[in-house]
């Protein structure tokens, strides 16, 4: 069985982050495509187009050296919305942080408008990891 098309924009989403693809993550979000970050870490907010979205999550790329492993738990469609929830894995100077994280995407046609991304690390975990 195929996956839903708006699924399997999701995983081209991923892949065009850490390939760093902003032609392809252009193409992927409307123009006013909004990121909301929710963590305990210092970068929660709200971010605005594909630069902010490249911005918060460069940070962990930066912080980490590439030392960021994902495993997907599951990514489904229903209209206009898909959920996805995975395990993500950070190295940082031989400390680890492990996550699991929530996603949720509201498309517009076959474009990502919105993005809420739920950090599941807890403060004092993250804190340490990133200090």
């Amino acid at each position: 069985m195929a996956n839903h098309p708006n699924v399997e924009t999701v995983d081209r989403m991923t892949g065009a982050i850490f390939a760093q693809d902003h032609d392809t993550l252009a193409a992927i979000f409307t123009d006013d495509f909004v990121f909301h970050h929710r963590s305990p870490l210092h970068l929660a907010g709200d971010y605005k187009g594909v630069g902010g979205l490249i911005e918060t999550l460069g940070y962990f790329f930066e912080a980490t050296g590439g030392d960021l492993k994902l495993d997907q738990k599951y990514c489904m469609a229903d209209g206009e919305w898909v959920s996805e929830w995975e395990h993500a894995t950070l190295g940082r100077n031989g400390k680890t942080l492990e996550s699991d994280n929530a996603f949720v995407y509201r498309f517009n046609g076959d474009r990502i408008a919105e993005m809420w991304m739920f950090l599941g690390a807890l403060h004092d975990a993250g804190e340490a990891f990133f200090t």
